[in-house]
């Protein structure tokens, strides 16, 4: 037991990386003895909650941490390195907006001009209000539309017709389904695949070589693997398409680069655009499901927006089964935090992990996150 201890504790130390930003320095020895007790920290979360790997990146003050925790199969050895690759769940919806944004920009698509007018899905044919989804209404989830018909990953669902819940733009409701109408339409419009135009748009751009949305044969030996809540090991998924909502495989440093970039300093939008990934657009309140911190959250144009205090987070949650995934992001002074897990007690880790790094505090974004998962 003691050897299974011990060898715990070393996995979870000796893969802890720190990495200077371009910008901003820190005196080398505080900076040593805070990555330090920051490391041990971290482990003692994942340990408590009984994660198998993580990952995680902090930037402050220009300066970025980042820290690799565990194993990427608990019955196996190799332990999470810098470039295993994680399910991001729906922080695949954000990467998404940002490249909506850009098409909007180059005047590719309107935000308030019916979908149905670009490209006429054959799932929104017979529905009325499904005809009526504009592109912002993904971005905020006021389609209408339920968060699947069906199972994402089963090929019936590009010929199962989209059933709407209420009145498209009548109110807040989390849609997967919207994202990949948009995503079709934008295959519709530019003539491209989504894994072409992410690495176009995104991956290219932002020096992320090992993020994709198909899972990648060569890569695959890099694939974290999930775990149930026993720390039992699930199959690995195979994503055969691509899948805006809910299907990209990434890192924690590459996915803080796009947010530092895409996100905080708003690389490759007009500033109008930019701005919309910071403005409230809808409010969340999900009537189906509703919970008290209701009040803080809202939603920009893809975005999760936390307000506490009168201080603005951006954030998102990522829940795939055996991944949970989550990053926040302080649009005026560039904080930010992406943390990894590949367990199904990853959302359990959030709170802990945010007030080491970001502060003491409640983040409900993170109850807002627990209701919907």
């Amino acid at each position: 037991m003691r050897s299974r201890r011990w060898l715990a504790i070393v996995l979870g130390m000796a893969a802890v990386f720190a990495m200077q930003a371009a910008t901003g320095s820190v005196d080398g020895r505080q900076a040593d003895a805070a990555s330090d007790g920051n490391a041990e920290a971290f482990a003692a979360i994942m340990q408590r909650h009984g994660i198998p790997g993580a990952q995680l990146v902090h930037v402050r003050d220009g300066h970025a941490e980042a820290f690799e925790y565990g194993v990427m199969r608990a019955n196996a050895t190799r332990p999470v390195a810098a470039d295993t690759l994680f399910q991001a769940a729906s922080l695949s919806k954000v990467v998404g907006a940002y490249i909506t944004l850009r098409m909007v920009d180059r005047g590719v698509l309107e935000l308030d001009r019916p979908l149905f007018e670009y490209w006429p899905s054959p799932r929104a044919r017979d529905n009325p209000q499904a005809r009526r989804i504009t592109a912002r209404m993904v971005l905020d989830h006021t389609t209408g539309l339920k968060n699947w018909e069906i199972s994402p990953s089963n090929p019936a669902i590009d010929e199962t017709p989209l059933q709407s819940l209420f009145d498209a733009g009548a109110r807040y409701s989390y849609s997967g389904e919207g994202f990949y109408l948009l995503q079709r339409t934008l295959e519709h419009l530019t003539g491209k695949r989504w894994e072409q135009l992410a690495r176009e748009e995104v991956f290219d751009v932002f020096d992320m070589p090992g993020s994709r949305y198909m899972t990648d044969p060569e890569s695959a030996t890099r694939n974290a693997s999930g775990h149930r809540p026993d720390g039992s090991v699930m199959a690995d998924r195979v994503f055969g398409w691509e899948n805006t909502a809910w299907t990209l495989v990434t890192t924690a440093r590459e996915y803080s680069t796009f947010l530092q970039r895409a996100l905080y300093r708003g690389e490759g939008l007009t500033p109008a655009s930019h701005a919309l990934l910071k403005t409230p657009s809808s409010n969340a309140d999900d009537h189906a499901v509703p919970v008290p911190v209701d009040p803080y959250i809202d939603w920009s144009l893809g975005v999760g927006l936390e307000t506490v205090d009168g201080r603005v987070r951006l954030w998102h949650w990522g829940d795939n089964p055996g991944f949970k995934a989550f990053f926040m992001l302080d649009p005026e002074s560039g904080e930010s935090l992406v943390l990894l897990t590949n367990s199904e007690n990853g959302l359990e880790t959030h709170k802990d992990v945010l007030r080491l790094f970001l502060g003491e505090g409640e983040y409900p974004a993170v109850d807002w996150a627990r209701s919907q998962s």
